[in-house]
């Protein structure tokens, strides 16, 4: 039996949501509108860290690594 996996974005709601976390805007869920909870908290984060952002109230998942673009 396979393991679960964490609820993801579709690659379309992820990339909105990883642009608009470069470049400053204010985060809500693509999928629920509920609030974004960012890690690591540091803006800017630090070259090559990977960012992940996750919903509060849905648990959707995405990750980026910061610099990589």
């Amino acid at each position: 039996m396979r393991k679960p996996r964490p609820a993801t974005y579709n690659p379309a709601q992820a990339l909105h949501l990883i642009a608009s976390d470069r470049t400053g805007s204010p985060l809500s869920c693509p999928s629920c509108s509920g609030p974004i909870e960012r890690s690591p908290d540091q803006v800017p984060p630090l070259p090559r860290s990977q960012v992940t952002l996750r919903c509060n109230k849905c648990g959707r998942v995405a990750r980026y690594i910061a610099g990589a673009a």
